[in-house]
């Protein structure tokens, strides 16, 4: 009897076989089979539990082509060397079987691959081999970091040397990666030019490539941050390849990956219109998946995100927290469940347990610009804007396509500062038409003097909308420290006509 997951996906013993994408892979690593011995494989996972004849593993394995037992001899040899020698078992004078019991698959799904192959040395120094390899592994090691994309292990990718565009297709053949990143490096005395590039192996298409030119003492002295620019890259760029082929598909199609790509792509436009339909999504790829422990964390950061930043009612926050609690324990080991759950304790203004929440993302992830930036986020919101600005400069210099809400933070740090004016630039960068945001602006333009614009800002919240800018400037944004949120209401106080005494209640001022 057949026993195959839907998709042609295979799970037994601890091993994932993945006949759609060709691929072999272990509890953290993939395992590698030359040609013949993977489709051996795949015949024996297709009838598990079966005894095969060995006839019929011949006719299927070779077929048309006359062979000997020594070649599946030598096959089944090899995939015991890789599965251990219990997993295959030989049935005397009658086959082979995979002696397992399938295992139901979470259909998690279309998560991509990706292979870093090893760089070319374009230095022409032997003794530079080994630090070109550790330069290409860092980046091995950044993308896993992500748990959004599959990254292939070093003994996988590295059996490929630097390939041709007309040997781009092996690699998938052989290794089931969707994506491959390929690049070199060349040292010319304290000179380090980097090239990396990031291919679409199916299309042969090259979807990214940078050069990356750094002066210093030796490779070692740029080496991580290169490397921290080139992963926050590829993964932007791997994401976003993602969402184009997912975007493609009806939503009943879509696994529970794809769902929640999907959803996080309508939380990151710029207008933010559809926070509804990202919610949906999530609560979409949940049911699909009740064990996707993302899903979970970025169905609590849209009940965060509820009514606007920092306006969620404290029932709201609660769910939102208990959602992220349940994300975490499923996947403990995610960067992105820890910021999330940060953002939503600095909402509920326990600001101790924020950073202690985004201490360890950036732990998880280093490389994670969404971490880097919110860390300078929440040192705005504790009274260290100076540190902040530190966090979302770099932040944004990993990821040059940011989202909208760094410019925001970012404001809010030279706001706070007495920057206003680089602080009105900052907004002006990304501006949206929220209420919100048109009170920041409006603090910044009255703090400069330019009362037109700042008058102009507050007039453009609608009448009859319920948001008070007074009250969000003195109660909406977390800050820790109360004079933090008088300096801001002292700029909105400006813009109304206003002034504000220290119980926050708001006086106008003949001007």
């Amino acid at each position: 009897m057949t026993t195959a997951t839907a998709g042609q996906l295979f799970r037994f013993g601890g091993y994932t076989l993945d006949l759609d994408r060709g691929t072999l892979r272990g509890v953290n690593e993939s395992l590698f089979l030359r040609p013949k011995a993977y489709a051996l494989l795949s015949h024996l996972a297709r009838n598990m539990g079966r005894v095969v004849p060995k006839s019929e593993l011949m006719d299927v394995v070779w077929p048309g082509v006359y062979v000997t037992e020594d070649s599946l001899t030598q096959s089944i040899r090899e995939i015991r060397k890789v599965l251990g020698d219990d997993m295959v078992r030989t049935v005397s004078k009658r086959g082979y079987m995979l002696a397992a019991e399938a295992e139901t698959a979470p259909e998690i799904g279309a998560q991509p691959v990706v292979a870093v192959i090893r760089f070319r040395n374009d230095s022409g120094d032997p003794t530079d081999e080994a630090v070109v390899d550790g330069f290409a592994e860092d980046i091995i090691n950044g993308l896993a970091r992500f748990g959004t994309v599959t990254v292939l292990a070093r003994n996988s990718s590295f059996s490929f040397a630097s390939f041709g565009r007309d040997e781009w297709s092996q690699i998938r053949a052989r290794i089931g990666a969707d994506y491959l990143v390929e690049g070199s490096l060349r040292r010319q005395g304290e000179q380090v030019i980097t090239a990396v590039n990031l291919i679409d192996i199916a299309t042969a298409s090259q979807l990214w490539g940078d050069r990356y030119q750094s002066q210093g003492t030796g490779l070692f002295a740029i080496e991580q941050e290169v490397v921290e620019q080139i992963v926050g890259r590829l993964v932007t760029r791997v994401t976003n390849a993602g969402l184009q082929q997912a975007s493609r598909k009806p939503v009943t199609s879509l696994a529970a990956y794809e769902l929640a790509l999907r959803g996080f792509a309508l939380l990151r436009d710029p207008a933010q219109t559809d926070q509804k339909g990202a919610e949906a999504m999530f609560e979409a790829a949940i049911a699909k998946d009740p064990n996707y422990g993302l899903a979970y964390t970025y169905l609590a950061l849209t009940k965060a995100l509820d009514g606007e930043f920092g306006r969620a009612s404290d029932a709201v926050l609660e769910n939102a927290r208990d959602l992220a609690d349940k994300g975490l324990a499923l996947s403990p080991d995610q960067p992105t469940g820890h910021r999330v759950q940060s953002l939503i304790r600095l909402y509920m203004r326990d600001h101790e347990a924020a950073e202690h929440h985004m201490r360890i993302a950036l732990q998880l992830n280093p490389y994670d610009a969404d971490c880097i930036e919110q860390m300078g986020m929440l040192l705005t919101m504790r009274g260290r804007p100076l540190d902040a600005l530190t966090w979302l400069a770099r932040g944004i210099r990993i990821d040059p396509l940011h989202p909208h809400w760094y410019q925001f933070d970012r404001a809010l740090a030279l706001y706070m500062m007495g920057e206003y004016r680089q602080a009105a630039e900052a907004l002006e960068l990304a501006t949206r038409p929220a209420p919100w945001i048109r009170t920041r602006l409006a603090a910044c333009y009255a703090q400069i003097g330019d009362m037109e614009r700042a008058r102009r800002q507050i007039a453009l919240i609608e009448e009859g909308d319920p948001f008070s800018p007074i009250d969000y400037a003195l109660r909406g944004v977390p800050f820790e420290n109360k004079v933090d949120a008088e300096h801001l209401a002292e700029g909105v106080s400006l813009a109304l006509g206003e002034t504000t005494s220290e119980t926050g209640q708001s006086t106008t001022t003949t001007i």
